[in-house]
């Protein structure tokens, strides 16, 4: 090649002066689509249980699942959920008739249980399944073919879980994962559409966000970026999937991220300092 067409290419694929990862995170972050059913503003979401974030995202849904607190119940939950872009809700018997209610607020007709979940069989027009456990038994519910990743540590949970897709069914399986749920049988679990049309905004995670909040985001077909730090004043890595979103559409798992103008606030200042 000559040197003068060489150094044509190279300047014609030069970035413009003055650009800087900054303004190029901010332009993608900002060029995001997004439904006017969201705030038009950061929102920062406390959700151990999924309550929240499954009135932020389903209007309704047909299928619920529904899991204990443990680690193995909550990512195998989360792994049926996604595949099936379905509500994830986290059980206990102190809040029993919460999860009843939002059963009901969402017109659910087939609930999937994972571990120790206390619903009854039957409940008016819902029916209430038991997975029982194992890598036939995922197949024998949905039809589909699932890989295993296994977990082996804790803080790497939520990652994995931001990572599911629906269209790559994947077991998130952890060492104190069960073979078989004593009593129970895999039956058919009607398995849905994605439902944010592309529309949805962006969903920045920690790994201390709640299991449920993450997988329900995912379920919906909202992106989850998880970052190590969620101040933005602190991290290159946070303020790149921030930027520009200050008072744009964002929605924060957990209360690491202070309030939403707390997070606003500090989206500002860490451009402002950049």
């Amino acid at each position: 090649m000559a040197a003068a067409t060489l150094v044509a290419l190279l300047t014609a694929c030069a970035p413009e002066a003055g650009v800087t990862p900054l303004d190029g995170a901010r332009a993608q972050n900002q060029a995001r689509h997004v439904s006017e059913r969201f705030e038009s503003h950061p929102v920062v979401v406390d959700d151990p249980y999924g309550f929240e974030t499954s009135r932020l995202f389903f209007t309704a849904s047909e299928t619920v699942v529904v899991a204990d607190a443990t680690g193995e119940a909550l990512l195998r939950a989360a792994s049926l959920a996604v595949t099936a872009h379905a509500p994830l809700l986290m059980y206990s018997r102190d809040i029993h008739t919460q999860v009843v209610e939002e059963i009901r607020r969402l017109g659910a007709h087939t609930v999937l249980t994972v571990g120790n979940v206390n619903l009854a069989p039957t409940s008016g027009h819902v029916t209430v399944q038991r997975d029982p456990g194992g890598l036939e038994a995922l197949h024998k519910m949905t039809s589909l073919q699932f890989e295993i990743r296994d977990i082996d540590e804790p803080a790497g949970a939520v990652a994995a879980v931001a990572d599911l897709a629906g269209d790559s069914p994947t077991w998130l399986r952890t060492a104190d994962s069960p073979a078989t749920m004593p009593g129970a049988s895999a039956r058919p679990f009607p398995l849905q559409s994605r439902r944010d049309a592309d529309m949805a905004p962006l969903v920045v995670a920690t790994p201390r966000s709640p299991i449920p909040a993450v997988a329900n985001a995912r379920s919906f077909g909202a992106s989850v970026e998880v970052v190590g730090e969620p101040d933005p004043r602190k991290s290159e890595e946070t303020l790149y999937a921030l930027a520009g979103l200050d008072d744009a559409p964002l929605i924060a798992l957990g209360t690491q991220f202070g309030s939403a103008e707390d997070l606003a606030q500090r989206i500002m200042q860490a451009e402002e300092y950049y």
